[in-house]
Order: structure tokens, then sequence, then C-alpha cells
């Protein structure tokens, strides 16, 4: 009885242990626990030098997420994360030239991080992909609106990556052996780039885990008679809103028979005789795509077309 007493008089005199650093220690960044655990953002930053104080302050925290907002740095110093906990970083609006000033980026936190996100820049940003090669937990890279023009090297066997987007960031090249190495790969997402040609080795083979690929808002005229080769679990399929003419067999059939869902609205389609196939094959649960030309056809379904329409 008297144990439970000064439990709860100390109880009334303590403050409870705080999630976040002391605000005086991390400016100019502010740290709020927002239920997934303590959050640090910082913003309007013009020196990778401003990090390090508050950065170092966390070195005793079990912090979830580092957002840095409005800022524009040439790296991130690659052992700036040393003795910290960071599970997600993010950069919103900012310019970061480059992930590290060495051969690594994020040192400390290669068992820890799971996430990076960035959004929002208006510079040119090439990062070096092989900076990230000892980040054994990340799961997640989400690129969007930032203008990186090219994926112009392979990306490093991150074996525990299962989603990847790079998304309206004006890539018009991607290396042909560049997601690779990625085994575990489920998602991927290249969606409203200027991306005219793909190759099926830029992708593992076998890609035994990817379930998705969403190629929509590029340029492609045609895809690889081989491109969905090998990837025995793959289920949905969107190359909406790319310049693809027809459909070839060789490249199409398997994913007409084999996925639930494919998507491939505004296209060019010219509904002919090389679509014939098309008629007797099994289409997936949820799919669109529709006749572009000749005129007489155009908006009419692939669902719905026959032999007597597809001549030449």
């Amino acid at each position: 009885m008297l144990f439970l007493l000064i439990s709860s008089l100390l109880s009334t005199i303590l403050p409870a242990a705080s999630l976040c650093p002391n605000q005086e220690n991390i400016v100019p960044c502010i740290c709020k626990d927002l239920g997934d655990g303590p959050m640090m953002m910082c913003s309007n930053l013009t020196s990778a030098e401003e990090l390090i104080s508050p950065i170092k302050s966390t070195e005793f925290f079990k912090m979830f997420s580092l957002v840095i907002i409005n800022s524009a740095l040439l790296y991130i110093p690659s052992n700036l994360f040393v003795k910290t906990h960071f599970e997600r970083l993010r950069f919103a609006n900012s310019q970061i030239m480059s992930l590290s000033d060495g051969d690594l980026a994020f040192v400390g936190l290669e068992e820890i991080l799971e996430e990076i996100r960035a959004s929002d820049a208006r510079y040119i940003t090439q990062w070096d992909w092989s900076q990230l090669k000892n980040l054994r937990k990340l799961d997640l890279i989400d690129i969007v609106d930032i203008s990186m023009y090219s994926i112009d090297q392979e990306m490093p066997p991150l074996k525990s990556l299962t989603s990847l987007g790079i998304s309206k960031a004006e890539i018009s090249f991607v290396h042909p052996t560049a997601f690779s190495k990625l085994e575990n790969l489920m998602q991927l997402s290249l969606v409203n780039n200027e991306i005219t040609e793909l190759s099926r080795a830029m992708l593992p083979d076998p890609a035994s885990k990817l379930v998705m690929i969403d190629l929509s808002d590029n340029k492609l005229e045609s895809l690889p008679d081989d491109m969905f080769t090998n990837m025995p679990n793959l289920k949905d399929v969107e190359i909406n809103n790319n310049r693809l003419m027809t459909l070839n067999q060789e490249t199409f059939q398997w994913l007409f028979e084999n996925l639930q869902s494919f998507m491939m609205t505004g296209n060019e389609i010219r509904c002919d005789c090389r679509l014939k196939w098309l008629v007797e094959t099994r289409k997936p649960t949820y799919f669109k795509g529709e006749c572009s030309l000749p005129d007489y056809m155009k908006g009419v379904s692939l669902e719905n077309v026959n032999h007597k329409v597809l001549v030449c």
C-alpha cells in the first residue's frame, strides 16, 4: 500500500519522459508527436551544418521521422545520423543536390531507415543511388515532381526494397538494367515521365515478387516482346496515356490471360487485323482500353471487338 502511494505521488510530481528533445536544442527545427512517434521538422535550411546540432540532440530519442521543408542543401553529411534513430526521411519542396558527402548515405541508419520520400523540388537533381547500398531495412523510395531527367545507373541490390516510385520527374532515359538487382521489388511506378523505351533487363529475372507496374503518362510507342516474361505474380499493369498503336501478341497475350487488372486507356490503338488474336483471349477482371482508329471504331472498348471489324 505504501509503495502504491509513493508511486502515485511521484507520478504527480515528476513529468513524463518527453518523446522529443528540448526545443532550445533543436532550433531551427521543431519536434512533435503526431501519433506514430516523434517527428522532427526542419525548414528554410541553406547549409548542411544547420542540421548537425538538432540531429545530434536526438541521440537518446527514438525518432519516427525527419522532414526537411523549403530548404536547399548541397548534401546531407554522411555521419549526421550516427547514434540516432530515424525510421523515415522526407524532403518536401527542397533541393538536395546529393544524399551524402561520401561514398555512403545515412551512416548509422543501416538497420533502421525504412522510407525515403522526396517531392516538389524545382531544380535538377541527380542522386548517386549507390550511396544507399548499406541501407538494409529500406522498404520504400518515392520520388515525385523532381527534375531528374534520367535514371542513368543501376540501383544497388537493396534486398529489403519492395516499393519504388519515380514519378513526374521528367525521366526520358532509364538505364537498361536500372532495377535488375531489386530482387524483392513488389511495386514499380514510373508515372508521368517522358520515357520512350524500356527493356526487360531493367527488372529482375525472374521478378518473382513483382505485383504491380504503372507506366502511365509516358511516351511509349511499343514494349519489348519479352517485357513481362518471368513475372509469375504480376497482377496489375497500367499503361494509360502512352502512344501505343497496336498490341503485339508476344508482349500482351500473357497480360490479358493472367492479370487481375490491366488499364490502357488514352492510347492510339488502331483496331485492325493485327488484333485478331485478342478476340478469343480472356480479359482481366478489371480492364479498360479502347480503339482510337479507324474513325468508325473510335471509343469502342477492346472487349467488344470481333473478327468482322478487325480488318486491314
